[in-house]
């Protein structure tokens, strides 16, 4: 198990140590800048292949995510960008209207998610008209990337009318407010109290502890907003714990501030009070869960201790009533967990002998430890240079045979990619190569199955930092592979997917997976960006090139929005190789 920890471990440091000591005997500001001008003229060549795919739908969503790349570089192209995306949406809107207006309310055919037999032209035109929902999503999440405030108005604007997409918008509407908060918290504080005007959400709870957190005038402003509204409604019991996430939340603020001078709290005692009692005569009403009743009493108790005591002994004689079957949790009824006194079984017998097991254990374990954190923190040293040839080696050996007797083919392959790739920065070039064919020799040079593709991926991007000429051809390969799998997925889809729910005009459909496979797979990928990044500061050209081995079109934008994000997008904050670690071991 140690030795599995320090796999991950030296992975984890070795990745960071690796990604923040690119050298370059060239000019990294002026390299830098040139880079970037080759990816703004790769943008709008890109914006070419858009305009030529079939569906409004995916043209619309990949102009979107171009402006938001392109807002980076020029602002003022970036807004005319969106607004294009905006119009092209709005008319694929009309003419859906416009088609469900020229179509019988109901033919008696319901609306099939794929499967056999016919689906109704009006089912096929909700389908659009819910994909182009998600298209929606998509225009409104690239835009708040930079002007939240704007994402949100076009987000209102272009609501639906129909109920079941209104609500579907709740979580998206917050999650904008939620930006917009980290920006103006007096926008956000704005656009939360018009929100009110639908009900109290959880929600609201959380996007109160943004605006408080940025702004505590405005934070007790909206605080003001949604104490008003829990007191104006009569909560059901599936409402509670709205409010008692708020009056959890309040209380812990209130005693805070009781603590730190100079701040204010959101709700002040007379508040609580008032907000405990909304929340007392809704348990007392009935019809709530028995072991949530004792968490809801412990809540109101400081604040109306009477009212605690009521609400216990109402459901105290409820649950006699019912034969006894209820108790109340964390009742005494309920916490007669230790043994009688005069128990002389396992638990006063063992637990001395344990304790000594494991403190003999960590005694020797604690050496074990010592010696592989030097060798963990040896690593590190490799591509700063600090190690001695001879030392370097032996450090190197060390570590190839404890990855080398790992199980997991995925961690060896990027651990030996990271040793490499610290070996290569010492210099060592030829002893970097030997490590990479150790990680070759675990990977299918034929891959097959989804698994064979992915550590075909992670050896890439292992000879991405260590030697990235050995990248590319590797690459080349799995792409021409990988078009083959591609277009029998899109034959299959096509004979399963009669809504034209994934598939339409034979062209996949990116709005359909709710405007986020481009930004999932263009953003939140981290590794592959890092690696991107790497292959396109070694060499642009072949990057690109890359990009144009794929034959579906669709496929071909996206791989190209892939390497454009890796240079033009918003770096995220690279944590530090401590923070790395303690993440990883945690986990094991």
């Amino acid at each position: 198990m140690i030795r599995q920890m320090l796999s991950f471990a030296m992975i984890a440091a070795m990745a960071v140590t690796v990604l923040s000591q690119a050298t370059d005997k060239k000019d990294p500001a002026k390299e830098k800048e040139k880079l970037r001008t080759e990816a703004v003229a790769f943008l709008r060549e890109t914006m070419a292949d858009v305009a030529n795919l079939r569906t409004l739908e995916n043209r619309i969503s990949f102009s979107a995510e171009m402006a938001g790349l392109m807002w980076f570089h020029d602002e003022r192209e970036a807004r005319s960008m969106f607004s294009t995306a905006i119009g092209e949406f709005r008319e694929l809107i009309a003419r859906l209207d416009q088609q469900l207006a020229m179509l019988p309310e109901s033919d008696g055919q319901p609306y099939r998610r794929g499967g056999l037999g016919d689906v109704s032209a009006r089912a096929l035109t909700e389908q659009k008209y819910r994909i182009a929902m998600a298209v929606r999503q998509q225009i409104a999440s690239s835009i708040a990337e930079h002007d939240p405030d704007l994402a949100l108005s076009f987000f209102y604007d272009s609501a639906s009318s129909d109920p079941e997409m209104a609500r579907a918008d709740t979580y998206f509407e917050f999650s904008l407010m939620g930006q917009i908060a980290e920006k103006n918290a007096a926008k956000a504080a704005q656009f939360g109290i018009r929100s009110l005007a639908s009900g109290l959400q959880y929600q609201h709870v959380d996007l109160l502890r943004r605006i408080y957190n940025k702004d505590q005038d405005k934070g007790v402003e909206f605080g003001s907003a949604i104490l008003s509204k829990a007191k104006s409604g009569k909560p059901n019991p599936g409402e509670l714990f709205i409010y008692s996430s708020l009056l959890n939340y309040g209380t812990q603020n209130f005693e805070a501030v009781q603590i730190a001078s100079g701040k204010k709290a959101i709700f002040s005692n007379s508040d609580l009070r008032d907000l405990a009692e909304v929340l007392a005569n809704t348990v007392l009403s009935g019809g709530i869960a028995d072991g949530m009743v004792e968490q809801y009493a412990s809540q109101i108790e400081r604040y109306h201790p009477g009212r605690a005591a009521q609400i216990r002994a109402k459901f105290r004689q409820a649950g006699t009533r019912n034969g006894g079957a209820f108790t109340l949790r964390g009742s005494a009824a309920n916490t007669s967990a230790a043994p009688p006194p005069d128990y002389a079984g396992p638990v006063s017998t063992s637990g001395s002998g344990s304790n000594a097991n494991s403190y003999e254990g960590g005694q020797d374990e604690n050496g074990q430890q010592q010696a592989e954190q030097k060798l963990l923190e040896d690593v590190g040293r490799i591509g700063k240079g600090e190690l001695p040839k001879e030392e370097r080696e032996k450090v190197v050996s060390e570590a190839r045979k404890i990855l080398m007797q790992g199980e997991a083919r995925d961690r060896q392959i990027t651990g030996l990619s990271m040793l490499a790739a610290q070996v290569s920065r010492a210099g060592d070039r030829e002893l970097a190569a030997q490590i990479m064919r150790d990680a070759e020799s675990l990977v299918n040079p034929n891959p097959k199955n989804y698994q064979d593709f992915i550590f075909t991926w992670m050896l890439a991007a292992g000879y991405a930092e260590s030697d990235p000429s050995r990248s590319f051809p590797i690459l080349e390969d799995a792409i021409g592979r990988a078009n083959d799998l591609i277009a029998a997925f899109v034959r299959v889809g096509e004979f399963i997917d009669v809504s034209e729910e994934m598939i339409s005009d034979g062209e996949v459909q990116v709005g359909a997976f709710g405007g986020g496979m481009i930004r999932g797979l263009s953003k939140e990928l981290g590794v592959a960006e890092s690696t991107l990044a790497t292959l396109t500061k070694a060499d642009f050209a072949k990057t690109k090139a890359l990009t144009n081995r794929f034959d579906r079109p669709e496929v071909r934008v996206l791989a190209k929005m892939l390497v454009l994000r890796s240079v033009l997008g918003k770096k995220a904050a690279t944590p530090t190789a401590e923070e790395q670690v303690e993440k990883v071991m945690g986990q094991n």
